[in-house]
């Protein structure tokens, strides 16, 4: 199996601007959002920072124009509530809990 065969994943990471009840008020609009967009399969996994000062997502795109065109709508975005940065690779190889369709599987 080749490199190039391979999917483009990012790491998109968000830092927040608003904190507390700003940020709870629109987090359930952006939360459904977020599903809307694992229902696609552009996102795999996401989560909340430990240090609460944003969060982090884990996506498969092809570019990212196309995840900053997805991300406009972000209600985060919207409301002015997060910033994002997007950093691209290409996985080399992966474990049993993640499939991805031309990454090698380590056994």
């Amino acid at each position: 199996m080749t490199q190039s065969s391979a999917p483009t994943l990012w790491v998109i990471q968000s830092r927040y601007l608003k904190s507390g009840d700003d940020l709870a008020a629109v987090t359930p609009r952006h939360r459904e959002w977020l599903d809307q967009h694992y229902r696609s399969g552009l996102f795999l996994v996401s989560g909340r920072k430990m240090d609460g000062t944003g969060g982090v997502l884990l996506a498969q795109a092809e570019s990212q124009a196309q995840l900053e065109e997805v991300f406009r709508d972000d209600p985060f975005v919207l409301e002015g509530c997060s910033e994002y940065t997007y950093t691209p690779f290409t996985p080399v190889k992966r474990g049993r809990t993640l499939t991805l369709e031309g990454v090698p599987l380590v056994e």
